[in-house]
């Protein structure tokens, strides 16, 4: 028995907007090129753990697609191995919520070869003499679904025993922050044959349960920000004959998508930033062409300017090299992590005394004078470098002492 073992298909994702054909193209092209390789092999089961599209709402064309894609994958398979392979679908977060979510327009009475989990203890259950799955659906609280749902779903479960979910695995997938996940004991609770699970975007190799099981993230089909890295693809899992086999299959992302970070070592002026990104950009020009591919990069600059403005690092070389290279999709040029110059010189302050200038104020100008040298001495010694300013928590003594000593004096003309 050959089980497909895919993830995180994000359908309809146009994130950069300014390339968003483009990346819609590149996810549908991902899961053709699966759904060509599953039929090729031929599969019994396939298992898509979660988002497989990219929202709630999307354009009906792209849901025609994703219909027609898996309808093909099950047509395909049973004429050329002979084989009703089965299709079993989870939601993601991406793909809605309980009461409203993409995957209800996937759903026909007569598509016979899909199972698209629900959210009652019953709905979340499937089985044929061969296989029990349980499909635990996306939530906001992991741990309480599980025990409402996947945790009931294993009783008196005969065949080979599947946990299909859309969470973060902790001590398998790396969980950032804050985020709701289940723990591998978590999931040896219910003692499963297999875990197959979407919602990491990375793939992990098989890893062993505490309870003897196994558990399996293949990651995405394509890269999905320019933070990921590119090796993507899904599993097949071969069942039967003793121990399982797990054969990983690598899909090349359709662009090069790539981040880098162009950092200055000291101060540097707008043009010398300007520079290094024309030649960043310029290099991976020819790495595309040179690869027959085409990409988009995002140069992210860090630094301190010398002088100038970050306005002033402009993106018109970049520009120019992508009218003239049509391999270069899209250039973006991110300048907020430039501090900006130091604040110029302050011109030489002339002597006198500042209580001169406030004799009309009787007494009060001796406190002007004291507040002036107290002021000046702290700007002196403790002002921001980018700014020539003093912080807040800074100036804060000097606005309570300054009120203080105001209130504390009248004034000619003033009513008593």
């Amino acid at each position: 028995m050959r089980f497909a073992v895919l993830a995180d298909t994000h359908i309809g994702r146009s994130i950069p907007l300014a390339i968003a054909e483009h990346r819609r193209e590149a996810f549908n092209r991902a899961l053709t090129r699966a759904v060509d390789l599953c039929v090729d092999r031929g599969v019994d089961y396939v298992f898509i753990g979660g988002d497989l599209f990219e929202r709630r709402t999307l354009r009906p064309h792209l849901v025609q697609f994703v219909h027609d894609e898996l309808y093909r994958l099950a047509r395909m398979n049973e004429e050329r191995h002979g084989v009703k392979a089965k299709i079993l679908v989870v939601r993601g977060n991406h793909d809605g919520r309980p009461q409203s979510d993409t995957l209800d327009y996937i759903k026909h009475p007569l598509a016979d070869y899909l199972h698209v989990f629900g959210d009652t203890p019953e709905s979340a259950v499937y089985r044929d003499g061969r296989l029990h799955v349980v499909g635990l659906n996306y939530y906001d609280q992991a741990e309480k679904s599980f025990d409402a749902l996947a945790a009931p779903g294993f009783k008196d479960a005969e065949g080979i025993t599947v946990l299909l979910l859309h969470h973060f695995i902790g001590g398998y997938n790396e969980v950032p922050p804050y985020s709701e996940c289940l723990t591998l004991d978590k999931l040896a609770e219910v003692n499963p044959d297999y875990v197959f699970s979407g919602h990491y975007h990375r793939r992990c190799p098989p890893k062993r349960l505490p309870s003897g099981g196994w558990v399996l993230t293949p990651g995405s089909l394509e890269m999905y920000d320019f933070a990921e890295n590119p090796d993507k693809g899904f599993y097949f899992v071969e069942v039967g004959g003793g121990e399982p086999r797990f054969e990983w299959v690598p899909m090349e992302p359709m662009h090069v998508m790539r981040q880098v970070k162009v950092e200055a070592d000291r101060r540097r002026p707008p043009k010398w930033f300007m520079d290094r990104i024309r030649e960043t950009v310029e290099g991976f020009a020819q790495e595309l062409n040179e690869a027959g591919k085409k990409g988009y990069i995002r140069v992210v600059v860090e630094g301190k300017l010398s002088e100038g403005f970050p306005s002033d690092v402009t993106t018109r070389e970049a520009e120019a090299i992508m009218e003239r290279e049509p391999a270069l999709l899209w250039v973006d040029v991110e300048t907020m992590r430039l501090d900006m110059p130091p604040m110029a010189a302050r011109p030489e302050r002339t002597s006198g005394d500042v209580a001169e200038y406030f004799s009309d104020l009787g007494e009060f100008s001796a406190d002007i004078r004291d507040m002036h040298r107290r002021v000046k001495d702290a700007l002196d010694n403790e002002a921001s470098e980018q700014t020539g300013l003093l912080t807040p928590t800074g100036r804060t003594p000097f606005v309570a002492d300054w009120v203080e000593r105001f209130e504390a004096r009248r004034f000619r003309g003033a009513e008593p």
